[in-house]
């Protein structure tokens, strides 16, 4: 009788271990801040030690960098001792982490006393006049609502709740089979009628096509031949030349893109088969939730 119970015991714990994690579709704002587009990238304002800076949404970039001038306008003593690497579109990146004693949000202190610092130049000729990256490190820990035509976004508690919708008055739709690779939302697409699956990039100033989905569309030299060409740029310091394209459609989800002009790659930077950036989010509202996979867009009458 003993080891039937004590059987019968281990089948109720070995069953709560593999139990499914409680449903929880309690919605919390965490922080809500003003959005601006400057040169087709998204910028809001972050306090650091007290001051402010104006940082580029990124959920590209894998951690919140400040440039090598903005350090130096906050007072941040240089540590040697603690230096990252990361690579990109242009480049290699080295970036060194300092202490920071505030990171205020939206009006909410962030538990954050680290930060990266490197040499970063983003006060562009057209109007892009920022300091740094909000990277993935920050964003992807929350449900993000980024509302560009009302000039906000908004950081909400992430959720598990598989089921859960925007918080919106206006109908959303779902993109459906979103995924995930380690810190990046990955979206399924179509490219006149050529599937691919591309990262979804906030700091991405223009939509990106990779070496190898452009093998797989038949596209070389020679078929690009009368292609401009433009230079992309990255956190790096380099700069890469690519073809710019015209495609006939681009399609993610419920999302039409007609005619779009996408800068081809000449070589690869792990960027997989695209980048979908800014054309995506121009006019729209979406909603992103890195932990429930899912990417909602609600379409206005001035978006594409």
């Amino acid at each position: 009788m003993l080891r039937r119970s004590l059987f019968l015991l281990l089948l109720v714990l070995l069953a709560r271990c593999d139990a499914p994690p409680a449903i929880d579709c309690n919605l919390t704002m965490i922080a809500q801040m003003p959005l601006q587009v400057e040169d087709h990238l998204l910028v809001v304002p972050v306090g650091i030690n007290g001051k402010w800076v104006h940082l580029v949404v990124d959920s590209g970039a894998e951690r919140t960098t400040i440039s090598d001038a903005a350090a130096d306008q906050l007072g941040l003593a240089h540590d040697s001792s603690h230096v990252s690497h990361s690579s990109g579109i242009g480049g290699s990146i080295t970036t060194n982490d300092e202490a920071i004693d505030r990171l205020v949000i939206g009006g909410v202190h962030f538990p954050v006393n680290r930060i990266a610092v490197g040499p970063l130049d983003l006060r562009a000729m057209r109007g892009l006049d920022a300091d740094g990256l909000l990277g993935a490190d920050i964003l992807l820990a929350f449900d993000m609502d980024i509302d560009v035509p009302d000039h906000k976004l908004t950081l909400y508690r992430s959720r598990v709740c598989p089921g859960a919708v925007p918080p919106w008055p206006e109908p959303a739709v779902e993109i459906i089979g979103v995924t995930a690779r380690k810190d990046r939302l990955l979206l399924p697409f179509e490219l006149d009628n050529v599937a691919g699956t591309a990262i979804l990039d906030t700091g991405a100033q223009g939509n990106v096509l990779g070496v190898d989905m452009a093998r797989r569309m038949g596209l070389n030299d020679q078929t690009m031949a009368g292609d401009p060409s433009v230079r992309q740029i990255g956190v790096g310091p380099g700069k890469t030349i690519s073809h710019l394209h015209q495609f006939s459609l681009l399609r993610i989800g419920p999302v039409g893109l007609e005619s779009p002009k996408l800068a081809v790659l000449q070589s690869d930077v792990g960027v997989g088969d695209a980048l979908i950036g800014e054309p995506f989010l121009q006019g729209r509202r979406v909603w992103l939730s890195f932990r429930n996979r899912q990417v909602f867009v609600s379409k206005r009458s001035n978006a594409p």
